[in-house]
């Protein structure tokens, strides 16, 4: 695998191409322009990695120029913006963020400790009458190949069993979130969850098991057909097919919400990256996201800190990087103690813990 030292000459140009795309992606071309986008994304890690930089640069200006926003009164905006000029005002963006970054860079004076996510990881699983266990550890997402060609991609604490035989495909979310990137053939491919079934017609696609036991089923491409099974195991109807970007949320019994590609929370589409995408959410749900992840939480230092509402693009998995980009975006202090990363409205008197005091 190439190190980030390693990166080719023409590392600029990949830059400006990933620039691009972000733009792109977030316009309206974005669905007409979706299968070039991911055949580009598709060329190498290279280009993944690029791509999410970009996303998490843009997450950090996106806030500043926010807060900037809120100091000027409304102004009418341009019903159509050309897409060079889109692209100028990205970059002067992520400038931006580069340069809150460098703020508060200081990884050398914190603990060691936080778990980051791994590389996927390709498994050939064979076909066999006994169900394979795929699982992760806190922390950890890996994908897997299937011997039929597919792949499955586990997020942090998940659980899946998979049977294929001759005559079809069987696999069971025991626990956790997983996408499935079904490989096209006869076989059936149903995916069971709590009471739901997810009968995949060539696609892309994740399951959730919530914990409180809801199942979510988010179709990304294709086509799915999801059942759901009543209180006595039989069938609770005919299966519904949902259309990509719908959303459906399952729990015994019926099902409890069918979301629109525009209400679907499709920040979730980049997970298997590690990123997640925020719109006005409170801090202290994005922390608790960050947290599935952790080996040393991350902790709000009060409950007004915990009411924040942030917007931007975050990598998750990794949550000291997290936590220096949100003490420096929202001008908190950084407390670290040997147990826990803390936000706090100033560093705490009389204490040996380490605080990097709001930038």
């Amino acid at each position: 695998m190439m190190e980030e030292a390693q990166t080719p000459p023409s590392h600029g140009q990949l830059r400006d191409e990933a620039a691009d795309w972000f733009t792109i992606m977030r316009g309206p071309e974005a669905e007409t322009r979706r299968q070039e986008f991911e055949a580009w994304l598709a060329r190498g890690a290279v280009h993944r990695m690029a791509y999410n930089r970009i996303a998490e640069t843009f997450s950090l200006g996106k806030f500043l120029n926010e807060t900037r926003e809120t100091e000027k009164p409304d102004l009418p905006k341009p019903q159509r913006e050309n897409r060079r000029g889109m692209h100028l005002a990205f970059v002067g963006t992520a400038l931006v963020g580069l340069t809150a970054i460098g703020a508060f860079h200081w990884y050398g004076d914190f603990p060691a400790g936080n778990l980051v996510s791994s590389p996927p990881i390709a498994v050939s699983l064979p076909s066999g009458a006994q169900p394979q266990k795929l699982a992760t550890a806190i922390g950890e997402i890996r994908s897997f190949k299937l011997a039929d060609g597919s792949t499955v991609t586990l997020d942090t604490g998940s659980l899946l069993l998979v049977s294929l035989s001759k005559a079809e495909r069987d696999l069971r979310l025991v626990r956790g979130h997983a996408r499935f990137e079904v490989a096209h053939e006869a076989r059936s491919f149903v995916v069971s969850a709590g009471g739901g079934t997810v009968t995949a017609r060539g696609t892309i696609f994740d399951v959730a098991v919530a914990d409180d036991r809801r199942i979510k089923v988010h179709l990304l491409r294709g086509a799915v057909d999801v059942a759901m099974a009543d209180a006595s195991g039989q069938s609770g109807g005919p299966p519904l097919r949902l259309k990509p970007g719908q959303q459906i949320s399952l729990e015994e019994g019926g099902v409890l919400q069918l979301a629109q590609a525009s209400d679907a929370n499709n920040g979730d589409a980049q997970w298997p990256d590690g990123l997640r995408d925020y719109e006005n959410v409170r801090l202290g749900d994005l922390i608790a996201d960050a947290n599935r992840y952790a080996s040393q939480p991350l902790v709000a230092g009060s409950s007004e800190v915990n009411e924040i509402r942030v917007s931007g693009t975050f990598r998750v998995t990794d949550t000291k990087h997290l936590a220096q980009n949100l003490a420096g975006l929202l001008g908190l202090s950084l407390v670290a103690s040997p147990n826990s990363l803390s936000l706090a409205r100033s560093c705490p008197a009389g204490r040996q813990n380490i605080c990097q005091p709001p930038s």
